[in-house]
């Protein structure tokens, strides 16, 4: 597995980019430790016509994994971890992001989580918002930094900005999704907010076969 060439940049080098894919020693460590924050940066909104420019991956102990995905090529080892029914994969807003995945890898998700389902049971009216910056602001006193979010994810060289946008979009996601489940316990909806993320993997897959609303009348 190769890094990605970072030379253009002043990043921190130590960081792990990597080209393509995740090495399989990343995917021995989510397997060992059964959970992960995952995020994606696109080239845009609509996930049949944009392509995916970065995948972010955080993994206790073993720390950030920052992939450039290339153009119409399927990255083996992070399908294998979406797939993988042993590792929850925690998202926030999971749908868009896995409707990116799943179309242009051709990958059945399993085993997610979403802290803005999450927040959406708890908060239902919306009266303190769902964006996840807002979110870490309520639940963890941290203030991001979105500046980066509409930048040029294909670029062949990324900004310190856009990496440690791309990072913090993971970084806080488990501690985020334990408090706000410790909450939905409380109100008793934490068995609830458990089926709709065991719902996500089939509504992606409705979507992306182009059905709509089978539930309407």
């Amino acid at each position: 597995m190769q890094q990605v060439d970072i030379s253009d940049s002043d990043i921190n080098p130590a960081l792990p980019f990597f080209e393509g894919d995740v090495p399989k020693t990343f995917v021995v460590a989510a397997k060992k430790h059964s959970v992960l924050a995952w995020d994606i940066e696109t080239s845009g909104l609509d996930w049949r016509s944009e392509r995916i420019g970065l995948c972010q991956l955080l993994v206790d102990e073993q720390g950030l994994a920052i992939v450039k995905i290339k153009k119409n090529k399927r990255p083996q080892n992070l399908a294998t971890i979406l797939s993988d029914p042993s590792v929850m994969k925690i998202f926030h807003h999971a749908m868009f992001d896995l409707r990116f995945m799943s179309y242009h890898w051709g990958v059945a998700p399993a085993n997610i989580a979403c802290t803005k389902i999450a927040a959406k049971l708890i908060d239902p009216e919306k009266v303190e918002g769902h964006r996840l910056s807002s979110l870490v602001l309520k639940y963890l006193n941290v203030e991001l930094d979105k500046s980066s979010q509409r930048s040029d994810w294909l670029r062949s060289g990324l900004s310190p900005e856009q990496i440690r946008y791309a990072g913090d979009d993971v970084k806080y996601l488990s501690e985020l999704l334990s408090l706000l489940m410790e909450e939905l316990r409380q109100m008793g909806r934490s068995e609830l907010a458990q089926r709709c993320f065991d719902h996500i993997p089939t509504q992606v897959q409705l979507d992306i076969a182009g059905f709509k609303d089978i539930y309407g009348y």
